[in-house]
């Protein structure tokens, strides 16, 4: 099995840390190939961000099909381009945000999302669960002030700021599944996991299972819902 990961952002500073993450919960038989865009934001926190990244994130998976991969996985909470990625490609393209709070779904009443980018953050990440269909099991979202890009920064402090707010969800918004909201908080949910007793969920290693969960049963996104899009010219 053949994934390509594409990180949609124009820097390479998570790219280690997902592979080194990657290559410990991967199947046996599944290959890792990781990329970067070659232009667009260095973070994404907003739909701003979004926007600029979803053009070249869309034209890299449609490169991945073409080299003969088996499945894309779109590197980021914001799911940047996703619907349009499973209309252009025939092969299963799986983001972030999207399976891990289907899977909080699933293990509990409702969720909320903790993670980083501070208040302006908010919108992406409610407009995400709208579009997923999951608002009314939704609790909160509680961010942070940390900025992506300060991330690897303090790790101690990182985790310590992530534990206060998760703790906020569970014992004032009645969260009873945590969903961290950023793919680069690796490393992490284990550690939160045991302080708060309840699941946390880390969207890169659920976007990772599931996608080989996808190739190994054979399913990929329904052409119906998501159909190929009409040929006509576009420029760029």
């Amino acid at each position: 099995m053949r994934i390509k990961v594409i990180v949609p952002v124009s820097t390479h500073i998570w790219n280690e840390m997902i592979k080194e993450a990657y290559e410990k919960y991967k199947d046996p038989d599944t290959e890792l190939t990781i990329v970067n865009i070659q232009k667009g934001p260095e973070s994404i926190e907003m739909i701003y961000d979004e926007v600029w990244a979803e053009l070249e994130t869309l034209l890299e998976a449609e490169k991945a099909e073409k080299e003969g991969y088996d499945a894309v996985i779109d590197y980021c909470f914001g799911d940047p381009g996703l619907i349009a990625l499973k209309e252009a490609l025939d092969i299963p393209v799986v983001g972030l945000n999207e399976p891990s709070i289907h899977i909080a779904s699933v293990l509990g009443r409702k969720f909320s999302i903790v993670g980083v980018g501070g208040e302006k953050a908010k919108g992406l990440m409610i407009e995400k669960v709208k579009t997923y269909g999951l608002e009314h099991k939704l609790a909160s979202v509680r961010l942070t002030d940390i900025k992506v890009l300060d991330i690897k920064k303090d790790f101690n402090k990182l985790v310590n700021a992530l534990y206060e707010e998760a703790k906020k969800a569970i014992e004032e918004d009645g969260a009873d599944v945590i969903v961290l909201g950023c793919g680069s908080l690796l490393n992490i949910a284990e550690i939160l996991q045991k302080r708060l007793g309840v699941p946390v969920i880390d969207p890169g290693l659920a976007a990772l299972k599931f996608t080989e969960m996808l190739v190994k049963l054979g399913l990929k996104q329904s052409k119906k819902a998501y159909p190929k899009p009409y040929e006509k010219r576009r420029t760029k």
